[in-house]
């Protein structure tokens, strides 16, 4: 009887390791990277130059430090109670360096200024945004494309960096030869 408990217990072992399923069979049916998911996202950098960041959809990574954003706003607010907008399709906000990475029609605006390119580059660090991309700059009086640009937030400056040209409308010529005033 004991012979014949252990036949069946070594058996039952051996059919047990034979049957198994293998493990690297398995796949996750979540993505590496899942994390979770807010509609109607928010996020503020307080301090001296303050700016927020709305999305409608976000999905925050699993160490909350990097945020995929679906058409995005983020609001820098400026000195003298200027306010500056970038919105674009998607986005990423990586929390720990507070940089805002924007693509797909991106705009750019502050009061009439009207800057469009496929990306843009936000350092609250540098306080500055930039692109390598091909961009446009509207005003009422102004057209202008080029590629690449860099804002500095802190000194006000936009350069555009590359391919520059440029067409000025409403011009008011002041004197009779026809010279603009300079």
């Amino acid at each position: 009887m004991i012979l014949l408990c252990s036949a069946l217990v070594v058996s039952g072992y051996a059919a047990s390791v034979y049957f198994r399923p293998n493990p690297s069979q398995f796949t996750s049916s979540t993505p590496s990277d899942a994390g979770i998911r807010i509609e109607n996202f928010s996020y503020s950098a307080p301090g001296p130059r303050p700016w927020e960041l709305h999305a409608p959809s976000a999905v925050v990574s699993e160490s909350l430090d990097e945020v995929a954003l679906q058409q995005p706003q983020v609001i820098y607010h400026g000195g003298e109670g200027g306010k500056i907008s970038l919105a674009s399709q998607t986005g990423s906000l990586n929390r720990k360096s507070l940089s805002v990475t924007a693509r797909g029609d991106v705009t750019l605006e502050y009061k009439d200024y009207v800057f469009r390119s496929d990306e843009m580059n936000y350092s609250h660090e540098k306080l500055s945004a930039t692109t390598s991309a091909p961009v446009s700059f509207q005003t009422p009086d102004l057209s202008l494309t080029g590629r690449g640009m860099s804002v500095s937030l802190e000194n006000e400056e936009i350069v555009i960096e590359n391919d520059v040209k440029a067409q000025l409308f409403n011009l008011r010529w002041v004197e009779s030869k026809g010279r603009l005033p300079m």
